[in-house]
């Protein structure tokens, strides 16, 4: 998706409406910045080196002509164009590299910019454990910091089970039925009692972790999206 639209806008860059300047082509770097923005992250290099193409005169007087700014604009999108290039080997090596890449767009959007550096570094055995950290962390947030019995924080299986209790008097709840209230139960307890404490407490050494990772983020983000699906507008973001 990311390497098609990239090549769109490099043919784009030698349309008339482009190459003279105003609002086609005022959109038309608003959308490459966007585009590898968005396929990599604002401070990745190539993003910075485009931040710093330059499209107009450095120096000028009253008779500057205007050859001289329309020269000056080609080049910075000639400049322009070889960063969208170098962009599109850069994605194509990652697709050939990774037969299943991680699509950003598929996991909650604070959880993956939460974990997306870990990702790119193929740092897998980090992630499960920050993964439960900030689910739980959101979800205590969100309840707004529920206290146990001694007053402290509620932590881990105490915690889900009590925000996402089946309860009738449960406005946080998830489902339409008792049979899905408890079952979004019982997956918020298994995600504190099955992943929370392992992933925290211990690193775990396996040949699967890649898949194990990701299967983690796939749950945690699965509760994330529910509760803001279901109650958006009620979560207390601290």
């Amino acid at each position: 998706m990311a390497i098609t639209e990239l090549e769109k806008l490099k043919l784009e860059a030698g349309e008339p409406s482009v190459i003279d300047g105003g609002e086609a082509f005022t959109a038309w770097k608003a959308r490459c910045k966007g585009l590898l923005t968005m396929a990599f992250s604002p401070t990745h290099h190539l993003v910075e080196a485009l931040d710093k193409v330059r499209y107009g005169v450095m120096i000028m007087t009253e008779n500057t002509p205007r050859s001289t700014f329309d020269n000056a604009r080609r080049g910075g999108i000639r400049k322009a164009c070889g960063l969208l290039e170098a962009a599109i080997y850069e994605l194509s090596l990652q697709v050939v590299g990774d037969a299943d890449p991680v699509d950003p767009g598929a996991y909650d959007r604070e959880l993956w910019e939460h974990v997306k550096g870990l990702v790119a570094e193929e740092d897998w055995v980090k992630i499960p454990g920050i993964v439960a950290t900030f689910v739980e962390n959101h979800i205590r947030t969100w309840a707004g910091t529920p206290k146990n019995k001694d007053g402290g924080n509620l932590v881990g299986q105490g915690l889900f089970a009590q925000v996402l209790s089946p309860a009738d008097d449960n406005s946080l709840r998830l489902g339409q039925q008792r049979s899905e209230w408890e079952g979004w139960h019982k997956l918020g307890m298994g995600f504190a009692q099955a992943l929370s404490n392992v992933d925290r407490h211990r690193i775990q050494k396996r040949d699967d972790a890649k898949q194990y990772a990701i299967g983690v983020l796939g749950l945690g983000s699965l509760l994330l999206t529910q509760l803001r699906y279901e109650h958006g507008d009620m979560l207390d973001e601290g």
